[in-house]
């Protein structure tokens, strides 16, 4: 069994702060390693040249020496050379005189200085017996008469090693404190920068489903958190409207659904408080059946409204010919306004296809038609016109109605809404018409748009996206839920 240990903190703050200390501290790791490689290039360089200067004068001191007939007795004779760590090699490399300042070389490291000496090579690295590391200067001294000799020169390299390691941890000490008194500015930054979140968090949770009216008044100083506190404000003007809109709604439905209620509770109170004739009777369970369609009527179309507001009215689309649909919409619509002898026709300008359902997309269009046959005089005409407008489908119907106020245009898709006396329940609707045939087409990527004046009428333009070539080729097989 394995167990997975996160070590991700989940306080913004503590997140910042070890950011900004990863940030710091990378930082200051790379400029101290920069430092401290410049330090140790630059003390190489000076030990270079001083081990130069002290082997150029020191073989001017040697070069009398050097010349006299027993170089060695001359050499041990001066007594202020004991203390110079030097030898004199001929150029074979075998050694002439050692100094007892020099150090001891054995095996690789003494190979190493011979082969400096037979080639002349100016600075290398010797390690003496005890493991200390020195630097070894090369000089080839003339002699007149006499071959000439190698003098090397060497010097310690820990004194410079020494000088690194203290830099070193200077650096490291440094490297420590820096962050330490970063983490605390760090968390204090941090702490500072969001205390207008934990006002805002602190203001949101003082808002309660009651109080949705109320808004954030926090004002942080920060582009970035004021653009937070806008957005969180239209949210809650969203929520304030969805919230009303929802209470309406339960009032709404709950006093429709309440009417065909109360009137077949009255008719199956006078049913079994008198006695009645067969006809009385008969009579009585047709208004019971009437007010039974109706509720049936309602509650289908409460289900519709709920599946289009989940966007589960339906799952797949399907190319769609609109012109079809128009056409059966007519005629479902002229058995409708025959009695009041009012004329519908139809004008289809092109044949265009889209994608969705053709069930919910009759279901629209019948309930726009039927909405103007309704409200429309004896003896007038509605008009259905099919055609296409850059890349989208329009479907324009035309009625010679009453028509609507400009007061009452905003709200005619609302759920319930009845404009005026014209539209009451007499009417044969439920109120939901409207509403019902917006959500559908708004499901569909579509719109409708409405222009109206009173008592000349109205026209509802349905706008519906058309498809492109590769959406009709891919088109699956249609799932559509079953809302009527």
């Amino acid at each position: 069994m394995s167990f997975a240990i996160h070590v991700k903190p989940r306080s913004i703050r503590t997140q910042l702060t070890l950011w900004y200390l990863l940030m710091l501290g990378s930082a200051l790791a790379a400029f101290a390693t920069f430092v401290f490689l410049i330090r140790m290039a630059t003390l190489s360089r000076e030990v270079d040249a001083d081990l130069n200067i002290r082997a150029q004068h020191l073989v001017g001191v040697l070069q009398p020496r050097l010349l006299e007939l027993d170089p060695v007795l001359a050499l041990d004779n001066d007594r202020r050379l004991l203390e110079e760590p030097f030898i004199v090699r001929e150029r074979s490399g075998l050694l002439v005189y050692g100094s007892p300042a020099f150090p001891l070389l054995h095996g690789v490291n003494d190979t190493v200085a011979v082969r400096a000496a037979r080639g002349l090579d100016g600075l290398v690295n010797v390690d003496d017996s005890t493991g200390s590391t020195f630097r070894l200067k090369t000089l080839l001294v003339e002699r007149t008469g006499a071959t000439p000799l190698v003098v090397q020169v060497a010097t310690p390299t820990e004194p410079d090693h020494a000088m690194l390691r203290q830099l070193a941890a200077t650096m490291l000490l440094m490297f420590v404190l820096v962050l330490s008194a970063a983490s605390y500015g760090g968390s204090f930054i941090a702490r500072r920068a969001l205390r207008p979140v934990d006002a805002i968090v602190g203001r949101v949770r003082a808002i309660q489903a009651s109080r949705l009216e109320e808004r954030l008044d926090v004002r942080t100083g920060s582009e970035e958190l004021d653009r937070l506190v806008d957005t969180l404000n239209g949210m809650l003007d969203r929520l304030e409207t969805s919230m009303h809109g929802a209470r309406r709604f339960a009032a709404d439905a709950s006093h429709e659904l309440q009417t065909p209620i109360a009137a077949m509770r009255a008719a199956l109170d006078v049913g079994l408080g008198d006695e009645l004739s067969a006809p009385e009777y008969r009579a009585l369970a047709g208004e019971l059946v009437a007010d039974i369609d109706r509720l049936s009527a309602l509650v289908r179309d409460l289900r519709l409204l709920a599946l289009a507001d989940a966007g589960q009215l339906f799952e797949r689309a399907e190319p769609v010919d609109l012109g079809l649909v128009v056409r059966e919409c007519c005629e479902i619509v002229r058995a409708v306004a025959e009695p009041k002898q009012i004329v519908v026709s139809v004008d289809v300008l092109a044949e265009v296809t889209v994608r969705g359902s053709a069930l919910h997309l009759r279901r629209a269009l019948l309930n726009l038609a039927h909405n103007a046959v309704r409200y429309s005089p004896d003896g007038s005409t509605v008009q259905m016109t099919i055609g296409r407008l850059d890349t989208e489908a329009v479907v324009a119907l035309v009625d010679e109605g009453c028509g609507i106020s400009p007061e009452d245009l905003p709200h005619i898709f609302e759920r319930f809404y009845r404009a005026d006396p014209a539209r009451a329940r007499d009417t044969g609707g439920t109120g939901l018409g409207l509403a019902i045939a917006d959500h559908i087409i708004r499901s569909h990527g579509g719109r409708i748009e409405v222009s109206s004046v009173v008592d000349r009428g109205s026209t509802f333009a349905v706008f519906l996206p058309l498809p492109t070539a590769s959406d009709l080729s891919s088109a699956a097989p249609l799932q559509t839920i079953n809302a009527f």
